[in-house]
């Protein structure tokens, strides 16, 4: 008897009930919740290969070409770390070391980058580019302005 609708008292006549929203519209409404994906753990194995690789090359002597292609080396992780921070190398320089056949990009050595762009070296870089580049880049901007022979509005407002 639950399932009978009521009557309309002046008529006599069942009432007829008005559906708001189909059963497929509130599917389609309701949110869709994606659980997050677990990040597959590492076997024992893969770890020890993992580790293995970080040890090799923090401990291997590196040689690299600078903007020029001249190579320069033997260095070890400290230096490239401080490289970094000075501008002479970046995720592109090539480099060498025991255990590779030719010049690669740093990006393409497994772990070097994370090795050596450490939280410390991050930081270094960017103060070093806060305050000692942009400030000298922007006085050099000026004094070239201050020498063209024709001010104009559009290259002052490029930078």
């Amino acid at each position: 008897m639950a399932d009978q609708q009521p009557l309309d008292a002046a008529a006599g006549k069942k009432k007829r009930r008005v559906k708001t929203k189909s059963t497929e519209t509130q599917a389609e409404a309701a949110p869709i919740v994606q659980r997050p994906t677990k990040k597959p753990s590492l076997t024992f194995e893969d770890r020890q290969h993992f580790d293995y690789i970080r040890e090799a090359t923090s401990k291997n002597v590196w040689y690299y070409r600078d903007r020029l292609s001249v190579p320069r080396g033997p260095c070890n992780l400290p230096v490239l770390r401080e490289c970094w921070v000075q501008g002479v190398i970046d995720e592109g320089t090539l480099v060498w070391g025991q255990g590779l056949a030719d010049w690669l990009p740093i990006r393409n050595v497994r772990t070097l980058v994370p090795q050596i762009r450490t939280m410390e070296v991050q930081v270094a870089t960017w103060i070093k580019r806060q305050f000692a580049l942009k400030p000298a880049i922007s006085r050099i901007r000026k004094e070239r302005a201050a020498q063209r022979p024709v001010q104009t509005a559009q290259i002052d407002n490029m930078y």
